[in-house]
């Protein structure tokens, strides 16, 4: 698949979030995690206190801000290596992930520092988004990908819109929009639009 081939595939993934006011993406950010749920700024505030997926949401946009000078850079490595003690979660500063994404839970999450993501990501506990082996590129994810507990999804691949990797699966190959995959190595198992389902 060439690349022209992989940005049509992967739909607006290949679109960096830096473009985006970091505001706005921590509020697309909560809005989705509040799964279609109307949430006060009071609720919002004791999310924050209480809920340390939410802070987890916080702390990598900031990073991700604070990656675009070098007079902040070393803020944005502080808040990543704050993120990983304090929730578990390693995630890059320099992935792109687009407005609207869903940490269902921290404890385990890898998201490697090339990863380019679209809208509405879902990651699961345990998920490592990466490479295959050291400076061999990283995956490109479309728009509204559900990534299951415990996945792997490794190398320079691409990941179609609306796909759902499930559970446990590693995925070293490009998966098509709406996609269903499993296993290990990952195969297409069924279509994301003939379930009804949106858990992976």
């Amino acid at each position: 698949m060439n690349r022209a081939t992989r940005q049509r595939a992967a739909g607006t993934s290949t679109q960096p979030a830096a473009g985006q006011p970091w505001r706005s993406a921590i509020a697309a950010d909560f809005a989705a995690m509040s799964e279609g749920r109307s949430i006060s700024a009071a609720q919002i505030a004791v999310r924050l206190l209480v809920h340390q997926r939410y802070r987890t949401i916080v702390r990598w946009r900031l990073a991700q801000r604070c990656m675009g000078s070098r007079w902040t850079k070393p803020v944005a490595l502080w808040l990543t290596s704050r993120t990983l003690s304090a929730s578990g979660a390693e995630l890059q500063p320099t992935a792109r992930v687009a407005p609207g994404m869903v940490l269902k839970h921290t404890t385990g999450l890898v998201v490697g520092g090339d990863v380019v993501a679209g809208r509405g990501l879902v990651l699961h506990q345990n998920v490592t988004l990466g490479d295959r082996r050291p400076f061999g590129g990283q995956p490109r994810l479309g728009d509204h990908v559900t990534v299951g507990a415990g996945a792997c999804v490794l190398g320079p691949i691409t990941i179609g819109d609306h796909a759902m990797v499930a559970a446990n699966s590693v995925v070293l190959d490009d998966v098509p929009a709406g996609a269903i995959v499993a296993g290990s190595p990952a195969r297409v198992v069924a279509r994301a639009d003939q379930t009804g389902s949106q858990d992976a």
